[in-house]
């Protein structure tokens, strides 16, 4: 050997044999972790580690050492441990590494040294040279370099493409799972708001996600071991960066191409500004928007349809945490709005013995302002055995709305109209609390103590005037004001045993109590200049609820393959409403309730079947108690029922799930169903004279209706469920199809006669999304259902089909985009409700700046100006079309900055 080879070697040799006493005898860095391949050819730099020990966890990767002759894929803890140490070590391709450590042996240097598995190579797809998903235990890796995003898409438009994974209503689900927490890096970057990483993070930088299950903090601390496990998602990034920062600012300006519904030409415009940083010590968040007719929307977003509105907001949100350790979450919100809309309705009522037609028809006018703030705080410590969490929060609202509802009633030859003008401003102010505390007495024991409570106060006014009504008794001039307060207490008590290795027995005791006033004091000025008051529509009265339950759970989970546990629930529930005014009256009530539940999930995540059964029951509102008339609205009477019962609902549901990594496939079969004991259902009943009700001293008009509840001996309700997802190796985009069918038999009553009506209604989703380019996005959506409806005397059938297509473009610095939405309806029993709606939008632009940061861009949305939209809704006895009339064309120019 040369001199100069061998001078360098020693060197080597003895700065690591130096690393490695300094560390072990304290002078280093806490511990250093170095993870290797076992053949010691190669560093495994972004392996993902994870360190247990006591209530502490921690997350990281690997990274390059700084040193400039040893190169290592290293990892350092600063952090000393009084417990033993659970070390975990994962990399794509090898199998897990897991090993538990004294305190001392967990300290100075720890070599790890990971082994090819050759199973999980076996279990992978290749699209061209890229490795698209693979199993690791019961850990799915996705690599994102076989998933082509557009230069500046955010994670989200990557989440879109993964098998098995998916986004409903901005939130992240794995495998049908919500996610619960999203790691960047093994470090949580997020806290207690996963669903930012959606909009915060950039595709591009996504180097593979890893979804798996893990026990929640809280009940890894107090020893529940038996505990549901939740979903996490883990995104390795290529910059590694310790901290996320940025946001954007955007304005766009634009006006109406042709004249809307009203007659004019609107000049729309919003403006956007959002601030983020996301890092392992807490986030901040900001966003703040004005718009003025401007949609929901992104950039060419099919979220087209507005009505005239102008909106303010504002959020801030910060959040501080010290690991698992430690949290405290301010957000602060502020809103203000105004919206105005015009919307017709249709409702034609199956012929019966008493009529061979009934048509309702209304003209609606609405104008509604609003204005609310709320301020929020959760705070949260662990120190050692020890856990405390407090919640605390303020209200405030100021609402006005304006209202014109114009109603044409005809029954055979008789034909009722009313036109009724509405004012109304409620004002509230309102604040919550929550304490909480637990701890760990002993080794296989907790006990949890929480106390809560709410107040809201509310203060409204208005008029309601109709003159013009073509009957007298219909015609009003009244001014309401009114002022309603509601309070609430609440606390319970919850102990937690660990009865063997792998089961649990928990007892958990609540109480509520509430009480709710409200009072109206109406004033009539249609025969009395100086008014007089109404009692029809004046009243005092207060509802005062409360509440005991007791839950017995016990839960057996052996190795993490089988999840067995069963509750059972006892309630006892008082209900009472005194009325002063007009008259002095008291209707108590007592409910006893006894709920079990059954929950058993077998199999890991890879193949898992899942049966769940559970009963509870459903409140019934104080107002379907009332043995008195409401005639309020003289055309719409309502009475309850002192008789009822409470209605309990049982629901059972199976399901199989499996993850296919060879394939990059998820297919899921689901079956569920639910019958409700004691169903409430609404008794209508229709006057066609005068007719004097004794029961209320009352004499209804002719042409009005009654509502009364009774209940019945059930209601049921089965559906059945496949959802399939799958990675198409030839296109490298992803097929998503989710094939359901569901049945729902429903009683219903017809004057004195109870009928029952069924629904079956078939539907088939299929959606593309393609990867295959860093140019070209396409999106393809397809929603199919057919219906049949059956009544006592009708059947119908519907067809509906819904289909979203976009392009999106994105060519250098240039971009552009291309969006339709179709939809089609018909139905078997009225040709006149068949309606075809296109929406189709368009937007192109450019970039400018040395890192694109800068765009400028410009649009048309509704090109085929639809601004008109319907909808069917078919019930029991009826057949009721809405209408709604939006804004329609208009083009706008768009101008965005990024930050990074």
């Amino acid at each position: 050997m040369k001199p100069a080879p061998l001078l360098l070697t020693c060197v080597i040799l003895l700065l690591l044999a130096l690393r490695a006493f300094a560390a072990r005898s304290g002078y280093g860095a806490g511990t250093l972790i170095v993870v290797r391949d076992k053949s010691g050819r190669e560093q495994l730099v972004g392996a993902t580690v994870r360190i247990v020990s006591g209530a502490d966890t921690l997350r990281g990767v690997t990274v390059r050492s700084a040193s400039t002759y040893i190169d290592e894929a290293e990892f350092v803890c600063d952090k000393l441990f009084r417990d033993s140490v659970d070390l975990t070590v994962s990399f794509l391709g090898y199998k897990e590494f897991h090993r538990r450590y004294s305190p001392y042996d967990f300290s100075g240097f720890v070599p790890v040294e990971m082994e090819p598995d050759s199973t999980t190579i076996g279990q992978v797809v290749v699209l061209g040279k890229q490795i698209a998903m693979v199993y690791k235990g019961d850990t799915v890796v996705y690599n994102a370099g076989a998933f082509k995003t557009l230069a500046d898409d955010r994670f989200s438009e990557l989440i879109k493409q993964l098998p098995g994974v998916e986004i409903r209503e901005n939130r992240l689900y794995a495998d049908g799972e919500e996610v619960k927490r999203v790691y960047v890096d093994g470090r949580n970057l997020f806290g207690s708001n996963p669903n930012a990483s959606l909009r915060d993070m950039v595709a591009s930088d996504v180097k593979s996600v890893r979804v798996y299950e893990e026990q929640n903090p809280d009940a890894r601390y107090m020893g529940d071991h038996t505990a549901k496990k939740e979903k996490v998602m883990d995104v390795e990034t290529k910059s590694k960066r310790q901290t996320l920062l940025g946001g954007q600012a955007e304005a766009i300006g634009g006006a109406s191409i042709e004249r809307d519904y009203s007659g004019r030409r609107e000049v729309r415009h919003a403006e956007q500004l959002s601030l983020f940083r996301h890092a392992e010590t807490g986030s901040f968040r900001l966003s703040a928007s004005n718009s003025k007719d401007e949609g929901n929307r992104d950039e060419g977003s099919m979220q087209s349809r507005v009505t005239p509105t102008k909106k303010t907001a504002v959020d801030l949100s910060h959040e501080y945490r010290r690991g698992d350790s430690a949290r405290i979450a301010t957000t602060a919100r502020f809103r203000r709005g105004r919206t105005s809309s015009v919307s017709t309705s249709q409702t034609d009522y199956f012929p019966t013995e008493a009529y061979a037609l009934r048509l309702s028809e209304t003209l609606s006018e609405a104008l509604s302002k609003n204005l609310s703030a709320a301020l929020n705080n959760h705070t949260f410590f662990r120190y050692k055995r020890h856990l405390f969490h407090a919640t605390v929060g303020l209200r405030f609202n100021d609402d006005n709305s304006l209202g014109r509802n114009a109603t044409t009633q005809t029954i055979d030859r008789e034909v009722t109209r009313t036109r009724l003008n509405s004012d109304s401003r409620t004002r509230g102010l309102g604040a919550d609390g929550r304490i909480g505390y637990a701890i760990r007495f002993l080794e296989k024991a907790s006990l949890t103590f929480a106390a809560g409570g709410s107040y809201t106060d509310n203060d409204s006014n208005g008029w309601q005037v109709d003159t013009l009504a073509s009957t007298p008794g219909l015609r009003t001039i009244l001014r309401n004001g009114g002022h309603a307060r509601q309070w609430n207490l609440y606390g319970e008590i919850y102990f937690s045993y660990q009865t063997g290795e792998f089961s649990n027995f928990s007892l958990r005791y609540r109480f509520d109590r509430s009480r709710n006033s409200s009072e109206r004091r109406s004033l009539d000025y249609l025969d009395d200049p100086r008014g007089r008051v109404d009692t029809t529509n004046s009243y005092r009265y207060a509802i005062a609820e409360s509440g005991h339950s007791l839950n017995a759970s016990w839960s057996y989970a052996p190795h993490d393959i089988l999840v067995c546990r069963f509750n059972l629930e006892a309630a006892l529930r008082d209900i009472s409403r005194n009325e002063t005014f007009p008259e002095a009256q008291r209707f108590p009530r007592r409910f006893f309730q006894l709920n079990p539940n059954l929950l058993l999930l077998l199999g890991k995540s890879r193949n898992r079947f899942q049966f769940d059964l559970s009963s509870r029951s459903e409140t019934i509102p104080t107002e379907m108690l009332r043995p008195t008339l409401n005639s309020t609205d003289p055309l719409f009477l309502q009475a309850g029922n002192p008789d009822l019962k409470m209605a309990n609902k049982i629901d059972g549901s199976v399901s199989y799930s499996r993850i296919d990594a060879h394939a990059a496939r998820t297919l899921s079969l689901s079956l569920d169903g639910s019958y409700t004991f004691n169903y409430i259902a609404t008794r209508r009943t229709l006057f066609l004279e005068d007719t004097y009700l004794p029961q209320y001293d009352y004499t209804a008009r002719r042409g009005s209706q009654l509502t009364t509840q009774r209940n019945v001996g059930g209601r049921y309700r089965v559906q059945a469920a496949l959802r399939y997802s799958q990675q198409l190796l030839a296109l490298r985009s992803t097929l998503r199809a989710n094939l359901s069918y569901g049945f729902n038999q429903q009683p219903y009553f017809l004057d004195e006669a109870l009928y029952r009506s069924g629904s079956h209604t078939l539907s088939a989703v299929v959606g593309f999304e393609s990867g295959f380019s860093t140019k070209v996005r396409l999106v393809v959506y397809s929603n199919t259902s057919l219906s049949r409806y059956r009544t006592r005397s009708e059947c119908t059938d519907a067809l509906s089909e819904n289909v979203q297509a976009s392009l999106n473009l994105s060519l250098g610095r240039y971009f552009g985009f291309v969006g339709t939405n179709y939809e089609f309806y018909c139905n078997s029993r009225s040709q006149e409700l068949t309606r075809h709606t296109v929406v189709l939008n368009a937007s192109a632009g450019r970039k400018f700046g040395k890192k694109n940061r800068f765009s400028l861009s410009c649009g048309v949305v509704d090109i085929l100006n639809r601004p008109d939209y319907a909808t069917t809704v078919f019930e029991t006895d009826y057949i009721r079309t809405g209408s709604t009339s939006y804004l329609g064309r208009y083009a706008y120019l768009r101008a965005a900055f990024t930050f990074d």
